[in-house]
């Protein structure tokens, strides 16, 4: 099926749902009501796609494919073509998303992705992004926090925020802080989707535990 899709679909600009599994929900541009997705529905820009406990799924940008992770939220800004560039901005708002970044024949993709915290611009390559961290599979990706200079991160390597900071760590920077950026002084737990229509989600397992830093 992402076959047929890459080959046929090459230069749509269309973001497709190509698989999904468990709960998936979509709120549309102008609506603050959420909705069951269905494979093979198209987002269109301005909606925000939600995913819960132990679901997942695929999206199908042209030859590009973005597989988003339970207890992830993304919301799409802009998907369009213009003088042969394929542009995607998203915002990744909670969770973690897989990015697989690849033009389609005789154009190019440019892909911006945005956390809380950071940015993520790549124009054709594969990676993993958290709302913290970023990890580079193949390719190269610039990354930057909300302050600081931009990091180039390749192929097999991984980068991380210095929270009070708000910049981006090198990968040996990363390496060598060992993931911890400060010495925790307590944790609590939370809910990632308080208060909005997750709240038929009532597996004790949706509580998640954040570490809480000076």
């Amino acid at each position: 099926m992402i076959l047929l899709f890459a080959v046929s679909g090459g230069f749509a600009q269309d973001a497709v749902i190509l698989e999904l599994t468990g709960t998936v929900e979509l709120q549309l541009s102008g609506s603050s009501e959420w909705k069951n997705a269905v494979q093979g529905q198209t987002i269109l820009p301005d909606s925000i796609i939600s995913t819960g406990f132990k679901s997942s799924a695929l999206i199908g940008i042209g030859n590009s494919f973005i597989s988003i992770r339970p207890l992830t939220r993304l919301s799409f800004r802009e998907i369009s073509e213009r003088s042969g560039t394929e542009t995607v901005s998203a915002s990744l708002q909670a969770g973690r998303v897989r990015f697989d970044v690849k033009a389609p024949a005789g154009s190019r993709s440019s892909f911006n992705i945005q956390s809380p915290v950071a940015t993520a611009s790549v124009r054709g390559t594969v990676f993993e992004m958290g709302i913290f961290e970023l990890g580079v599979i193949e390719g190269s990706v610039e990354y930057s926090g909300i302050s600081g200079t931009p990091v180039l991160v390749d192929a097999g390597r991984n980068s991380t925020i210095d929270i009070k900071r708000g910049k981006v760590l090198t990968p040996m920077q990363t390496l060598m802080a060992g993931f911890s950026l400060a010495a925790p002084i307590g944790s609590e737990n939370y809910y990632p989707f308080e208060g909005n229509r997750m709240s038929q989600i009532n597996n004790s397992s949706d509580v998640q535990t954040r570490i809480i830093y000076e």
